[in-house]
């Protein structure tokens, strides 16, 4: 499958998620999207339209992530595994900035005997912080490792194998 087919593919099964995807479907289309979401991250007046972009994108980038997981004859519902420690990474990490560090800033700075008393006080936040940053690390370590698996051959139950269809 060419670059201009994937993403023409992606689009086309915009919120499909039954089905099968290629490895090249799913990385041309990652990289794709990478590339657009950099470009528009890049030039300041259309830093709106990389949200836009983000949210536009946002079902079929799910859906064709689902689909390579059926490819590879794994559960859709198993990227869960992988989006959960991510989320509770940020979520902590949010919760410590706002909770726990905004009340050390004073006059829009942090200085370095208050960035020490922070620090000193919170070291159990700050390890859970590098816990689930770990975890989080790992888990993206494995689902890379999956994405760039080959796919499952013959027929699963999410259907054919589309890389055997199109030979």
């Amino acid at each position: 499958m060419s670059f201009g087919e994937a993403i023409k593919s992606v689009f086309t099964k915009y919120a499909t998620f039954s089905g099968r995807a290629r490895r090249s479907e799913f990385w041309y289309f990652f990289l794709f999207n990478f590339l657009v979401s950099l470009v528009l991250s890049l030039i300041p007046f259309l830093s709106i339209l990389s949200s836009l972009w983000a949210l536009a994108v946002l079902i079929p980038t799910l859906a064709v992530t689902v689909r390579r997981f059926h490819d590879i004859g794994k559960s859709g519902w198993t990227f869960l595994y992988f989006l959960i420690p991510g989320l509770l990474y940020v979520g902590y990490l949010m919760y410590f900035i706002f909770t726990v560090a905004f009340p050390y800033i004073k006059d829009g700075s942090l200085d370095t005997e208050l960035m020490t008393e922070l620090l000193s006080n919170n070291v159990t936040s700050l390890v859970i912080i590098g816990v689930l940053g770990l975890i989080a690390i790992i888990t993206w370590i494995v689902w890379i490792v999956l994405m760039a698996r080959d796919s499952q051959p013959g027929e699963n139950k999410w259907g054919p194998n589309p890389k055997e269809l199109q030979q």
